[in-house]
């Protein structure tokens, strides 16, 4: 049970990861009339990207829930009280703090390849830490993996935050020179209720978190 619901709250964390700047320049970035240039090179950064994405969720998790298991943690009461700090903090919809004020270098997807620049793009973002962090739920979870310890969860987690952020940005940007894709990228940005519906979603994921955390 526990490992389900980790797995659910880490995935739902990465999708509203992806509604930030950085998600929204990444469809920009991948998209046939973007810097792409053409489908062909969009699914190959594709690729790259949730391979990279991938590897710095796996990196960040895998690694705080190593340095827990390091330290002798196996405090599942103190991964429940985080869990329920940042569920109370995503319901209120409050402000994230601290915040992490940086983006991803603009020019790697003018000096390189664009699949390449994908797939590091895909690392800072899988990283979690790297660039602006939009739920509580980031802290939550890698506090959680450090109390609770166990590198196979930590593993557990970060791949299911980075497909999370993965995934919205693999799903528009083929279809982002489309009318319905653009439709859908605009949403993104101008529809603050979507994001306001993820951090919703958040606020239950932690909240069940910590249920299960404490029995």
């Amino acid at each position: 049970m526990l490992e389900t619901v980790l797995i659910l709250a880490a995935a739902a964390a990465g999708v509203t990861g992806a509604w930030s700047p950085c998600g929204f320049s990444m469809v920009e970035t991948l998209a046939p009339h973007g810097y792409a240039g053409r489908l062909r090179t969009t699914l190959a950064a594709c690729l790259t990207f949730s391979l990279g994405a991938l590897a710095g969720g796996a990196a960040t998790f895998g690694g705080l829930a190593l340095l827990g298991h390091a330290l002798g943690a196996g405090a599942p009461a103190v991964g429940a009280a985080l869990a329920l700090a940042a569920a109370v903090g995503e319901a209120r919809g409050a402000r994230i703090l601290p915040q992490v004020r940086r983006q991803v270098p603009e020019s790697w997807r003018r000096r390189m390849p664009v699949p390449l620049a994908a797939g590091l793009y895909g690392v800072l973002l899988g990283l979690g830490f790297t660039t602006f962090i939009l739920t509580f739920a980031v802290w939550a979870l890698a506090g959680v993996s450090v109390a609770v310890g166990d590198p196979a969860l930590g593993l557990a987690v970060g791949l299911a935050f980075g497909a999370g952020r993965l995934l919205p940005v693999i799903a528009l940007a083929p279809t982002a020179s489309t009318e319905r894709g653009s439709a859908l990228h605009a949403a993104m940005a101008e529809q603050p209720r979507i994001l306001r519906s993820l951090r919703a979603i958040d606020a239950v994921a932690m909240a069940a978190l910590a249920v299960v955390l404490v029995t």
